[in-house]
């Protein structure tokens, strides 16, 4: 049965496509399930979207993170994938995650407050 909503085709870079690749291999998830996880983190960083919206986050808590060094997806680097380069301490995650969902409600309280300065002067 088609999707009431319409595909989007993106072709990443050939560094973005090692570093989906990995994530895939390392959290058992396809590519595009991959993709649109990273574009929801993207977005609600930027404050576009609400936590609320869009499907069940309990994929998105088992995400696993993992740090992205240039020299890891060199081409002259290809290596074989060690899954355990690429995990991160959950808890460790889980408080950094917290702290920049702070750092954003603080931003936007900030910028609620310029708005308004005239009414409390």
């Amino acid at each position: 049965m088609p999707s009431p909503r319409k595909r989007i085709g993106f072709l990443p870079s050939e560094e973005v496509h090692e570093i989906i690749e990995k994530l895939c291999t390392a959290n058992e998830f396809s590519q595009s399930k991959v993709t649109g996880l990273l574009v929801e983190e993207a977005l609600r960083s930027r404050g576009v979207l609400n936590e609320s919206s869009g499907q069940n986050h309990n994929d998105n808590n088992n995400f696993i993170n993992f740090s992205c060094d240039r020299e890891t997806f060199s081409k002259n680097n290809r290596s074989s994938l060690n899954e355990d380069e690429y995990a991160v301490n959950k808890k460790v995650l889980s408080d950094d995650i917290k702290m920049m969902h702070e750092f954003i409600e603080f931003k936007y309280f900030k910028k609620v407050m310029k708005r308004n300065n005239n009414i409390i002067e």
